[in-house]
């Protein structure tokens, strides 16, 4: 059995960041889904109001992103009002 040793690298698919862990690690999550794509400032967690009445669009002259369809929406930028449904982004590392 060989033992690893010292760093393992990847690259974000969705961002370009370099991320290295410590081996034997295999893969590492991104965190440029929490920042806003606009400002980049980090945003905060969404709670959409789980009324059935209101699962239709966001309806904001103010809002961007990933307006359609509030229930997948994860995060939201108080500053630029940008709803963000972006997902953790899983790196492989070698």
């Amino acid at each position: 059995m060989v033992v690893e040793i010292g760093y393992a690298e990847g690259t974000c698919s969705h961002c370009g960041k370099t991320l290295q862990r410590r081996r034997p690690a295999d893969y590492a999550v991104c965190d440029c889904y929490q920042y806003c794509p606009l400002c980049g400032k980090k945003m905060q967690p969404y709670t959409p109001d789980l009324t059935p009445s209101t699962y239709g669009p966001i309806e904001s002259e103010e809002a961007t992103g990933d307006t359609e369809s509030p229930i997948n929406v994860l995060y939201y930028c108080p500053d630029c009002k940008y709803y963000s449904a972006s997902r953790p982004v899983e790196v492989i590392l070698r």
